[in-house]
């Protein structure tokens, strides 16, 4: 027979381990999280948060969603964004829209948008009023899917000849990749409607910032304004450390070619083309 002190000598070893398991899990959350670049931090706090509130009771999902009569009639000015924030239903579609926001994210707030915090703001401030003419025009009562394809336009178009890989060993130039995606929407049930919206916001900031100026030697239309600059000071950075960094790399080390994120059975990960 063993010994009852052996048993209880066990079990509150076992007991001891769990505890100290969950502390450690709990310290590296909470380092992730304070590792995060503020904006990124942001939006997929205030998405995640948004969803799972209404989906588990805490909100009415109809006081979330894009009712412009609501918000001109009755001054609710909260819809303008939380018809961004609100993805609807819980599931799998919704998760992995909340990875493509979180790496493609991450990695303009660290590579291109590093140490230009306010530039990152007034990208994403133009993205969200594009979408919200294009809701008032087409009834759209969330635009939470559109705003991702428009974060993940904009890097495909930075980075324009990173080869990625997607399932089924296709790999394409990055800036077909949000194309891809629409078509995987598609295939999989969805209208595509959505990210072929976020397709056009992405591109109205990508022309208008970057290709306008120089590719047709017109001005920068998108000047990131002062007060923004005040706001969010080009010095100032987040702490970075190698928590909360995107699937693949996301800080680009001297000599070596950005990546694309990795992502989901080999989703989004790349090589710059030409490249080994």
């Amino acid at each position: 027979m063993t010994d009852p002190k052996v048993r209880n000598t066990d079990f509150s070893a076992v007991v001891g381990l769990l505890a100290h398991t969950h502390d450690s899990w709990s310290s590296c959350k909470q380092v992730w999280w304070a590792g995060l670049p503020i904006v990124t931090k942001t939006l997929f706090g205030a998405s995640f948060g948004t969803t799972l509130a209404a989906n588990f009771g805490v909100f009415n999902p109809m006081s979330l969603v894009l009712e412009f009569s609501m918000i001109y009639n009755k001054f609710q000015i909260w819809r303008l964004l939380s018809g961004v924030f609100f993805f609807g239903k819980l599931g799998f579609p919704f998760l992995i829209m909340m990875y493509w926001m979180y790496s493609y994210s991450l990695k303009l707030e660290r590579e291109h948008f590093d140490r230009r915090t306010a530039d990152y703001v007034y990208a994403l401030m133009f993205v969200w009023i594009v979408l919200l003419v294009v809701a008032f025009f087409f009834n759209m009562m969330i635009v939470g899917i559109p705003f991702v394809l428009a974060i993940v336009y904009i890097w495909c178009s930075i980075n324009a000849d990173v080869i990625v890989n997607f399932w089924f060993g296709l790999t394409f130039q990055a800036m077909y990749f949000p194309w891809v995606l629409m078509a995987f929407s598609i295939l999989t049930g969805g209208s595509g409607m959505g990210e072929l919206i976020g397709i056009f916001a992405g591109h109205c900031y990508f022309f208008l910032k970057t290709k306008y100026p120089r590719d047709y030697g017109g001005p920068n239309l998108l000047e990131t304004p002062m007060w923004l600059r005040n706001l969010f000071p080009d010095e100032e950075r987040q702490a970075a450390t190698s928590f909360g960094v995107a699937p693949a790399s996301g800080r680009q080390q001297q000599g070596q070619p950005p990546r694309a994120p990795q992502g989901w059975g080999g989703w989004g990960q790349g090589r710059q083309l030409g490249g080994q």
